[in-house]
């Protein structure tokens, strides 16, 4: 199903048109019918050669109602420009277009009306005059047609053109419904209706919606489309939504979307400008050449059926601006919109949101800083066809860019994000030999062998993706940790790095399978590191491994002396103290943890015989033992059990 529309020059004959393409007269106001003038939107439908409903929007020509004209322009799929015959090409056929233009409008037909009072010498001239404006400012040439609303010549061919154009399109993706409200009324038995153009997901009868920004719940009772009452309706379409359990009032503008889309809902927006079509500029330039957008410069943003008087502030990053809303705006992630010149009929810029949220003024400094290379790195992934539909490519990238790492997204291809400048590391793959395997059984080259060709939704399948400088300063901190004395432990690394848990994990793996590091049974060393344990370091740990589960005790089993050297195999990594100043071998150590935890998960519990049973050591060694393992954040004890916390991988 599709929803088409109309724009152009008041007067040039859009209400007529839709009237004689489909039998409808558009203009609902007893004012409009009174003067003959479209102030406000306006519906019709006709079905297609298939008999399938498709939806006009009519929208008001005179500059006064440039408002109206947005908000019932946003959701088309294509739109009708009607430029008449005897006056050929007029200022609001330029701004109308520009608006077109400025929200992404997928499509646009041309009309010629008026055919009947001019010559078809002068229709003709009109309409290719017509097709050069637009392809200016859409960067495509449209298809024109010559019609008489008067006669009907044209209609069917016009028709014709419309549906031939929309086939072309793709169909929209299934996601997260959204509707934003242009009409709204209360019937006979009480409830609200709201009314407006479907996109994103279908929505049923019985679903529970939000109404944003109020983020009020409410549940859909009935539908009606193109005056058919439906269980279900289907994106792109014009529907009735009766509503139940609203308590706040309606307005034009606001959002009924399904929980948990991808919406944005606040007063200040991080914002993308584009530049204005037919233009190589981000705004216009006044009488003394300066920009009409300066900071703190007062404007009305058009987003949606939506419409808020807003203050403009550019950030220290070409083309990135947070626009301050004096009212709560809803939207989903990515949305267009177009800038008006407060209280004017005047387009004075366009953009695309992509974060909502008060900024501090260090933020801000911080996503200046990091904004230059966060669009370079999006504008990669947007051109490998990745993130181009609702700018999750440049939030994806100034995510990574300020915190350093995030997860990758599903969908995303590694050797995307590698050509986009990120460094990219998962977790999973531990030694060479299975890395090599898992490269031979990708069908990409990717720099980390782990990677596969597209990212799946299981989580282990998606790498993190790295800034350059962060891994960079990761890299360096963890080979320099790890070329010092003793080997570099688990504590050690989340110091060095400066990161702790599934990210820092993906990294090690990635750096022991390129050969920057080593790993040993605890922890990691240095390739090439000459060993770190001197000679009575060496004969200690011998003497370590053979007392097994019985350890060491300076003092008792061995020399107090050695209770130095003890240490030192500590800080190695080579043994393990425990309470009572029993030392244990690491690999004895690994051996009894590991015996207790298996089978277990956080929150499972157990006694100190079971764990006795388990590791197969005395009283004497299991209760330093599970100290030991309570002082790592392994286990908790709660009266005479312990509870699993975490189990190390």
């Amino acid at each position: 199903m599709r929803v088409i529309g109309t724009a152009g020059h008041v007067d040039h004959g859009k209400t007529a048109l839709i009237e004689a393409m489909t039998g409808i007269d558009a203009d609902r106001l007893p004012e409009e019918k009174a003067r003959g003038m479209t102030t406000d939107l306006g519906f019709a439908w006709y079905p297609d050669a298939s008999g399938t409903p498709i939806g006009i929007v009519d929208v008001p020509g005179h500059e006064r109602y440039l408002r109206n004209m947005v908000a019932g322009a946003w959701g088309l799929d294509l739109a009708i420009l009607v430029v008449a015959a005897d006056d050929g090409w007029m200022p609001q056929s330029s701004l109308h277009a520009a608006i077109l233009a400025s929200i992404s409008a997928p499509a646009v037909v041309i009309a010629v009306t008026k055919a009947d009072m001019v010559s078809p010498e002068r229709a003709s001239q009109v309409a290719e005059a017509a097709c050069v404006k637009a392809a200016a400012l859409f960067g495509f040439r449209p298809q024109a047609v010559t019609v008489s609303s008067k006669t009907g010549a044209g209609i069917h061919e016009l028709k014709a053109t419309i549906e031939a154009v929309l086939a072309t399109l793709p169909q929209e993706p299934q996601g997260k419904a959204y509707l934003y409200v242009d009409r709204f009324f209360t019937p006979r038995g009480g409830g609200q209706v709201v009314t407006g153009t479907l996109r994103g997901g279908s929505l049923s009868v019985g679903d529970t919606v939000e109404l944003l920004p109020g983020k009020a719940k409410l549940k859909i009772r009935g539908i009606e489309s193109y005056h058919a009452g439906a269980t279900i309706a289907f994106p792109t379409c014009r529907a009735a939504l009766a509503m139940s359990g609203l308590k706040d009032e309606l307005r034009r503008g606001d959002l009924v979307a399904i929980p948990g889309g991808e919406m944005l809902s606040g007063t200040e927006f991080l914002c993308r400008l584009g530049r204005l079509p037919g233009t190589s500029e981000l705004c216009p330039r006044d009488s003394r050449g300066r920009p009409v957008l300066r900071p703190g410069v007062e404007v009305e943003i058009a987003l949606g059926s939506a419409r808020r008087d807003a203050i403009f502030w550019p950030l220290r990053a070409d083309g990135f601006v947070r626009i301050v809303c004096d009212q709560d705006l809803a939207c989903p992630a990515g949305f267009p919109f177009a800038l008006l010149r407060r209280g004017g009929a005047e387009l004075v810029g366009r953009g695309a949101v992509l974060v909502t949220g008060t900024t501090k003024v260090e933020d801000r400094r911080v996503l200046e800083a990091v904004l230059p290379a966060a669009a370079k790195a999006a504008e990669s992934l947007e051109a490998a066809g990745w993130g181009t539909r609702n700018a999750a490519a440049l939030r994806l990238c100034i995510g990574v860019y300020r915190k350093g790492w995030a997860k990758a997204p599903v969908g995303l291809d590694p050797q995307a994000a590698r050509a986009a400048g990120f460094e990219t590391a998962r977790l999973g793959v531990a030694n060479s030999a299975e890395a090599a395997e898992a490269e031979a059984k990708s069908e990409a080259v990717v720099a980390s062998p782990a990677d596969t060709a597209r990212i799946g939704s299981d989580p282990a399948d998606r790498p993190f993706l790295f800034s350059p400088d962060n891994w960079n300063t990761i890299e360096q901190a963890l080979t320099t940790r790890a070329s010092q004395p003793g080997l570099m432990l688990k504590a050690d690394a989340e110091a060095a790095a400066r990161l702790k848990g599934d990210a820092l994990h993906a990294i090690l793996v990635r750096l022991v399978n390129e050969g920057s590091l080593l790993k040993e049974a605890s922890g990691w060393t240095a390739p090439g590191k000459s060993p770190s344990l001197s000679p009575e370091e060496a004969g200690l740990l011998l003497r370590l491994q053979a007392a097994g589960k019985a350890g060491l005790e300076p003092g008792k089993n061995t020399v107090r002396e050695d209770a130095r050297l003890l240490k030192a195999l500590c800080t190695a990594g080579e043994a393990v103290p425990l309470d009572g100043s029993i030392f244990f071998v690491l690999s004895v150590w690994d051996e009894a943890t590991a015996s207790i935890l298996a089978g277990r998960k956080p929150g499972d519990r157990f006694s100190v015989p079971e764990a006795k049973e388990r590791s197969g050591l005395s009283r004497k060694y299991i209760l330093p033992l599970l100290n030991r393992m309570e002082s790592k954040g392994l286990v908790k004890r709660t009266g005479d059990e312990r509870v699993v916390i975490r189990i190390d991988s």
